[in-house]
């Protein structure tokens, strides 16, 4: 998916559909847009149904992912709040709507309130999160959604990356979640050899929507085969500008010291 040329002395990347049909053209975000969607859950319905949390704290997009993703996020923009305010409301007033409440005083329990019925629903385990996303979600086109800023978490170094697992099945989410965060080094650390300079220049030069869908590609992506030695994932992408479905590959394979890397992007 991503290959160099050289052409006029100039080194240039490739990418066959990110970088070429997507890369950076930015909107201005919508600042009357998000302050109207704050606190709200919202589903990109033109797309695969990507989730979306409108912080209302700063105004920006958070995406949530996998279930497990999700979770994580809302812990993170979570409000700290005793029990009893959780436990004294049925119908939470205006300046709860729209929040994470987490109950400090109950191991630390989520809740999100929801802005249309007022009512607080327990967050649980990962896919309860996930079913309380798509449940009370608001369906959003790409062009309102592309008008709200993308809100992103500061990147946590990690020395031990999961490119060490036993059987290599978390490579690829791995690798889509250092991509969506823009970290160049992260990111690279996840590919054979040959692949880290190419996966370092498209991280630093790609917008951080292109970064952001290629992660979603990636984290998307099922398994389709698996040997001893590689696992082979899928995905469909679909073009709108030409209306069809193209289908991507993936390939992790097992190094001669015991690592999994991606082979290929």
């Amino acid at each position: 998916m991503i290959k160099s040329y050289i052409k006029k002395g100039k080194k240039t990347a490739l990418f066959l559909f990110i970088f070429i049909i997507i890369f950076p053209y930015r909107l201005l975000a919508d600042e009357n847009l998000a302050a109207r969607l704050a606190g709200r859950i919202i589903i990109q319905v033109q797309s695969r149904g990507e989730a979306w949390y409108v912080n209302p704290n700063d105004y920006k997009r958070y995406y949530l992912g996998r279930p497990q993703d999700a979770f994580n996020l809302m812990k993170k923009l979570g409000v700290g709040v005793k029990h009893n305010i959780i436990i004294d409301y049925t119908i939470y007033p205006g300046n709860l709507l729209g929040k994470i409440l987490i109950d400090t005083e109950d191991l630390g329990k989520a809740y999100y309130i929801n802005m249309t019925d007022k009512k607080a629903y327990y967050l649980g385990k990962p896919s309860d999160a996930f079913q309380v996303m798509k449940q009370l979600g608001l369906g959003i086109t790409n062009k309102n959604l592309n008008k709200i800023t993308i809100g992103y978490f500061p990147s946590q170094n990690n020395n031990q990356n999961n490119n060490t697992d036993n059987n290599g099945n978390n490579i690829i989410y791995s690798a889509a979640e250092a991509i969506r965060k823009k970290d160049k080094l992260s990111s690279s650390s996840y590919f054979v050899p040959e692949m880290k300079n190419k996966v370092e220049y498209a991280v630093e030069n790609m917008s951080s929507e292109s970064l952001l869908l290629l992660g979603n590609i990636l984290s998307g992506s099922t398994l389709l085969s698996k040997t001893d030695n590689e696992l082979v994932y899928k995905n469909d992408v679909y073009f709108s500008l030409g209306g069809y479905n193209v289908e991507i590959k993936f390939h992790v394979k097992k190094q001669p010291d015991g690592k999994w890397l991606m082979a290929n992007l």
